[in-house]
C-alpha cells in the first residue's frame, strides 16, 4: 500500500530539514559567516595569533557539502559520536493485552493493525483508496492539539507480504484495518519475541542474533514525476526488503503557526537575497510557492506532517547485504528518489524505523 502513494496535491520538493537561507543551509552561513570573521580578524590585526587563521580556515572547510546533503562538519561530528558512544543497544518487547511496548533508544506504546492486500501492491486499486483514507484519517489527528505518530510498514515474511498500521493505544484504527498484534511482532524482526535483545552497531549496518540489517532512508522526492507512485519500483529491489514510512501529525495550533512562519521565512529570504543582487531561480520560485499552497491547505484543515521513509535491508551475510543494498540504491535512483545511506548512523535509525517509533 505504501508504492501508492504519490505527490498529489502538492508536488514533492527537499525536506523542510534542508531549508536554505541566501542559497545555503542556516548552519552553513553560519559556520562561513564565523570563518570570514575570524580569517578577517588576522589578516587585518597586526600580531593576530596563528591559531586563529586555523580555526577560520578549519571552520570554512567544515561548511564544504559532501555526498548525501551533508557538510563535511557533519561528517566529522558523525564520526565522534560513532567512536565515542557505546556501539551495544538494548530494545525490550512487551505485550500487555492488546498493546505492544518497545524500549529502543526510547518508549512506545501501539496496537497493530493489518490491511489485506495481496502482494506488495493491489492491482485492483483498492491502495489508492487506501492511501487517501489514510490522508483523512491524518486530517482528522490534525484535530486535535496534540502531535500523533503513527507508522506504515510493508513487512515481507517467508509466506507472504503484509502491511501493517501501528497506532497509539488510544487512537481508533481507520476502516479496512482489522487488529492483528502478531503482524506487528513480525515487523520487529530479531525482537519478535517478548525479552531482552542487543544490538551490535557497525559504521554501515546492525548486527543481530538472526543476522545483518541495513537501514536507507528516503530523503529527497523531487524527482518523482507528479502523480507517480513514490514506493512502487523500489518494493521490489529485494526480496528481503521492508519498508517503513512515519508519521507525526502536528496539533492544529502548532501546524498553523509553523506553516505561516515557513512561508514568512522563505519570503523574507526571497527579498533579502532580491536586495543583495542575487537572481531568484527556478526552485525558489517553485519551493515558496509550496510552501504557500501547503498553508492554505493547512488552514483549510488538512493536516500538517512530518514524514519519514526508511527502508529496511535484512540478510545472513555480509556480502548478501552489500549486494542488495546497491540493487535498493539502484532502483531507487531510478525511481527518481534519493537515499541517505546512514553511515554511523545505523542503530539510531533502526530504532526509529520499528513500529511506534522509539527512536523518534
Amino acid at each position: 500500500m505504501v508504492g501508492t502513494l504519490t505527490s498529489e496535491p502538492l508536488g514533492l520538493g527537499l525536506a523542510d530539514g534542508e531549508g536554505r537561507w541566501i542559497g545555503v543551509r542556516r548552519h552553513q552561513a553560519i559556520v562561513v559567516i564565523c570563518g570570514l570573521g575570524l580569517v578577517g580578524e588576522w589578516v587585518t590585526r597586526s600580531g593576530a595569533p596563528y591559531f586563529e587563521l586555523a580555526i577560520g580556515v578549519a571552520l570554512l572547510a567544515c561548511a564544504i557539502p559532501t555526498s548525501e546533503g551533508l557538510t563535511v562538519g557533519e561528517r566529522v561530528v558523525i564520526r565522534i559520536q560513532y567512536m565515542t558512544r557505546t556501539k551495544w543497544t538494548p530494545v525490550n518487547v512487551r505485550t500487555t493485552g492488546d498493546h505492544i511496548e518497545v524500549h529502543a533508544r526510547g518508549v512506545a506504546s501501539f496496537r497493530s493493525y493489518e490491511l489485506n492486500h495481496r502482494g506488495r501492491l493491489d492491482l485492483s486499486g483498492r491502495d489508492v483508496d487506501n492511501a487517501r483514507s489514510l490522508a483523512s484519517f491524518a486530517d482528522g489527528l490534525a484535530t486535535s492539539d496534540h502531535t500523533r505518530h503513527f507508522s506504515v510498514h510493508v513487512v515481507t515474511t517467508p509466506v507472504r507480504v503484509t502491511t501493517v498500521l501501528a497506532l497509539p493505544a488510544q487512537v481508533t484504527a481507520p476502516q479496512g484495518w482489522r487488529e492483528n498484534r502478531q503482524l506487528a511482532l513480525d515487523a520487529l524482526g530479531t525482537l519478535n519475541r517478548e525479552g531482552n535483545a542487543w544490538l551490535l552497531e557497525r559504521w554501515n549496518y546492525v548486527r543481530s542474533i538472526d543476522g545483518l540489517v541495513r537501514v536507507l532512508r528516503i530523503r529527497d522526492f523531487s524527482a518523482v514525476p507528479d502523480g507517480q507512485a513514490l514506493l512502487a519500483t523500489l518494493q521490489f529491489a529485494s526480496p528481503s526488503l521492508d519498508v517503513a514510512v512515519h508519521v507525526d501529525v502536528l496539533g492544529s495550533y502548532r501546524a498553523h503557526r509553523l506553516a505561516a512562519r515557513a512561508v514568512h521565512r522563505m519570503g523574507s529570504d526571497e527579498v533579502t537575497t532580491g536586495a543583495a543582487g542575487f537572481r531568484r531561480t527556478a526552485a525558489s520560485v517553485r519551493a515558496l510557492e509550496r510552501l504557500r499552497q501547503r498553508e492554505i491547505l493547512v488552514v483549510n484543515g488538512s493536516a500538517l506532517v512530518r514524514v519519514a521513509v526508511y527502508v529496511v535491508i535484512r540478510a545472513t551475510k555480509l556480502v548478501a547485504l552489500e549486494r542488495d543494498v546497491k540493487a535498493v540504491q539502484r532502483f531507487a535512483l531510478e525511481s527518481g528518489l534519493r537515499c541517505d545511506a546512514g553511515y554511523g548512523r545505523q542503530c539510531r535509525w533502526y530504532c526509529s524505523q520499528l513500529p511506534g517509533g522509539p527512536g523518534w
